[in-house]
């Protein structure tokens, strides 16, 4: 059988796997409720993106001559079509609000690369994500259907990556309350949910 004829084979055993996941995560709510690291086991492990419909296009298999095809909500956004007024005060002002909370992305992630220990914390504001989630709703509500999926895809996956950033951010404390350093496997996990958050964040910029 060719590698072209193994394709759909393999996304529906990906697609499959995806909904036993959602499954069991349903089945067992008690597992995770137990476990101090269940919020950041759901997010890292992919469940969230399973559970939300995230593509999976990463993991699609690279056709024959073709490259890696597009998963069903990824368009390039100079293909986006836009219904809405981009000009709008609305509108531009959601696109300062992301572009403002990319910059601070990036000088957190320029702080740990420059030392470890520095407190990112500083970064993590009040109702930050709820801003985030609203700026890039209005994002969204600019394009048609087809385009809107695309938008909403960078948008959960920006979300999701601003949780997990916001998780790891704190400096691990004792039981006392004594700070201690920052493990390596915590520095790991942050460095990812930026670099992640930043790549949903230009992605969606380029779309306004």
């Amino acid at each position: 059988m060719s590698s072209v004829a193994m394709v759909p084979a393999r996304r529906s055993r990906a697609r499959f796997l995806s909904i036993a996941a959602a499954a069991a995560l349903f089945a067992a709510p008690s597992a995770f409720v137990a476990s101090g690291d269940s919020r950041r086991a759901l997010l890292s492990g992919g469940v969230l993106g399973a559970m939300i419909g995230l593509p999976a296009s990463s993991q699609a298999a690279e056709m024959l001559f073709l490259g890696k095809p597009r998963g069903p909500f990824e368009l390039n956004p100079k293909d986006a079509v836009i219904v809405g007024d981009a000009k709008s005060a609305d509108a531009q002002a959601a696109r300062k609000v992301v572009a403002e909370m990319q910059t601070e992305a990036e000088e957190a992630l320029a702080a740990l690369k420059k030392d470890p220990q520095a407190d990112v914390f500083l970064n993590v504001k009040p109702l930050a994500i709820a801003r985030l989630r609203d700026a890039t709703n209005k994002i969204n509500n600019l394009m048609d259907e087809k385009s809107a999926a695309a938008t909403q895809r960078w948008q959960r996956l920006m979300i999701q990556a601003k949780y997990q950033f916001e998780d790891d951010a704190p400096m691990p404390e004792t039981k006392k309350g004594d700070v201690r350093p920052r493990g390596d496997k915590r520095l790991a996990r942050i460095m990812e949910a930026l670099e992640n958050y930043l790549k949903g964040s230009r992605e969606i910029l380029k779309f306004v």
